[in-house]
């Protein structure tokens, strides 16, 4: 089930957005609540590796890991968290459009255990209100931060 699907024109040429956007030192100035994102595996970046998130919200602290689903630079960008209640991925596409990028990120998600099917009229609900706020404003916060306004 897609949860969320956000879209935004980014006024830089796609391998520089993709770039800044696997830079995990700049993490926390365009993604809401993420106080750092860190590498943990060996080796270079690719399908596999894992990420170290840690976000703050509501006065508290979380740490977890995101597996790296699909790595194509620079056109797709493919994740996953280790959800126990729900399956799926949050997916970024890249693609060339005049002079710039257009970026968009899509999260899909299926209920997989008992609080997951118990949780689907509260996530349509919030996707009929439009309360995927922090992923509403993720990409424009990126585009401020790339086009330096």
């Amino acid at each position: 089930m897609r949860i969320v699907q956000h879209t935004i024109w980014i006024d830089r040429p796609r391998d520089a957005v993709f770039a800044f956007f696997t830079d995990f030192s700049q993490a926390t100035r365009w993604r809401q609540y993420v106080e750092s994102m860190a590498v943990v595996t060996e080796g270079p970046l690719r399908v596999g590796s894992r990420i170290r998130t840690t976000i703050a919200m509501m006065g508290e602290t979380t740490t977890f890991d995101m597996e790296v689903l699909a790595f194509e630079p620079p056109s797709v960008w493919r994740h996953r968290t280790f959800e126990t209640d729900f399956s799926g991925y949050i997916e970024y596409r890249f693609e060339t459009e005049g002079t710039g990028t257009r970026v968009t990120l899509t999260i899909e998600a299926k209920p997989a255990k008992v609080y997951g099917w118990l949780a689907l009229p509260i996530m349509w609900l919030n996707r009929l209100l439009r309360r995927s706020k922090p992923y509403a404003q993720q990409l424009p916060q990126l585009k401020r931060v790339l086009e330096g306004a």
